[in-house]
């Protein structure tokens, strides 16, 4: 894969500040593991973006958000406290931190329904152990939420501008991937025409 110029700009704004974060939340991972997603993992991962991220999207079992909301807030300024967020799509336990110009957000216990489908984010059992690790310069790394949820999640809210670079960055390697996407339509609710069009998208074979 070869970086974009924009890409490695992004990158480089984004770097000091995910320094800063690991050294704060890494003693952490081993007992409450974590992983970050959103737009910060899909520029990791390689996919390409139209804007720079602006928030660092950090997700964890529900049963973590404690420990790792006492450790960001002594550090980071809190907007937010953990509080359960619930819509007809949507539900976890959300709180925000400032660091420097970006937000972060812890998501604890995420679910979606859309599409006639369930699906939870199961971290520490599921997503954590298949997660890549990117490397920072200072030494430290980052646990990246699996391009395979992140296909899954942009086509249940239906964000083409994501799912199509996510499926081109899968379909790169798709056999990489095939283990896990099968994993999490083991442990989820999806519609048959649902688990057609993620196995075609990451071009696997069902």
């Amino acid at each position: 894969m070869v970086e974009t110029q924009q890409q490695v700009q992004q990158k480089k704004e984004l770097i000091p500040s995910l320094e800063q974060l690991v050294r704060l939340l890494q003693p952490l991972e081993e007992q409450s593991p974590w992983l970050l997603g959103g737009s910060c993992g899909l520029l990791l991962h390689g996919v390409k973006l139209d804007k720079a991220p602006r928030d660092i999207d950090l997700y964890t079992d529900e049963i973590r958000i404690d420990t790792l909301h006492k450790q960001l807030s002594s550090e980071f300024s809190i907007l937010d406290e953990p509080i359960l967020d619930e819509t007809r799509t949507y539900r976890s336990t959300l709180s925000h931190y400032q660091l420097g110009t970006y937000t972060i957000e812890l998501v604890g216990g995420f679910e979606v329904r859309a599409r006639e489908s369930y699906y939870r984010v199961h971290v520490e059992p599921v997503l954590y152990p298949a997660a890549p690790v990117y490397t920072l310069e200072s030494g430290g790394s980052i646990h990246l939420m699996p391009l395979a949820h992140e296909l899954i999640f942009n086509l249940l809210r239906d964000r083409p501008d994501r799912y199509e670079p996510i499926s081109e960055r899968i379909r790169e390697q798709s056999q990489d991937h095939a283990t896990l996407i099968e994993q999490i339509i083991q442990h989820n609710g999806f519609h048959p025409q649902f688990m057609q069009r993620i196995r075609r998208l990451a071009g696997i074979n069902g």
